[in-house]
């Protein structure tokens, strides 16, 4: 019976996570992954190009969501309530229960394990996209409400960012009851919202 390319690229991947999991990326060895998937290391290579893109292929589902919280940051659809509304309030609290519950092993790779792959600078990169993103979306806020204020240095919307971090951080490294998280997580965006509030006048 053949086996299907995308069920060996599974094994691959499934395999090379434990592995990455257990020895971080700098330690981790093709010859393991291939000894715990049951593929050769040549066969490994008809799949992968190297041991950097079966990284990236299992990070991928959790860049994918920390990117789209970037982009979710748009001002051409959003308005003033964002700072206001309950219900946006509580869609961010689930946002971050889902992304820590559902990529919890995946964000300690990224966070904790990365160092040698092509993510290692991923923390940083991503500050700064993220405090360019809403530089802009602030400008983009103040043409549709002109009293609100913007004169927001860029070094703090860099250390909110680098504040989400720690969240993530404090998330995946202690096993919170997912009740505890919502708890802890409605807490911080209160706190977050109350701020800039307060410094945007709204």
């Amino acid at each position: 019976m053949q086996i299907l390319k995308g069920d060996i690229q599974e094994k691959i991947i499934n395999a090379a996570e434990e592995v990455f999991l257990e020895r971080g990326y700098k330690d981790a060895s093709m010859r393991e992954i291939a000894l715990r998937s049951g593929v050769t290391v040549s066969n490994i290579y008809h799949y992968f190009t190297n041991k950097d893109e079966i990284f990236r292929m299992i990070l991928k589902p959790v860049l994918n969501e920390l990117y789209a919280m970037i982009y979710n940051h748009n001002a051409e659809q959003m308005t003033i309530d964002v700072f206001i509304n309950q219900d946006y309030q509580k869609a961010c609290v689930q946002e971050y229960i889902e992304l820590v519950s559902v990529h919890r092993e995946r964000l300690r790779l990224l966070l904790f394990q990365a160092q040698g792959s092509c993510m290692e600078n991923f923390r940083s990169e991503y500050t700064d996209l993220m405090t360019r993103t809403i530089s802009v979306f602030f400008q983009g806020m103040k043409q549709k409400y002109p009293h609100i204020n913007i004169a927001i240095t860029g070094f703090f919307i860099h250390l909110n960012t680098v504040w989400l971090f720690a969240l993530l951080e404090e998330l995946v490294l202690h096993h919170i009851k997912k009740e505890e998280m919502q708890k802890f997580i409605t807490e911080y965006i209160a706190f977050e919202t109350a701020g800039w509030k307060e410094l945007m006048n709204v």
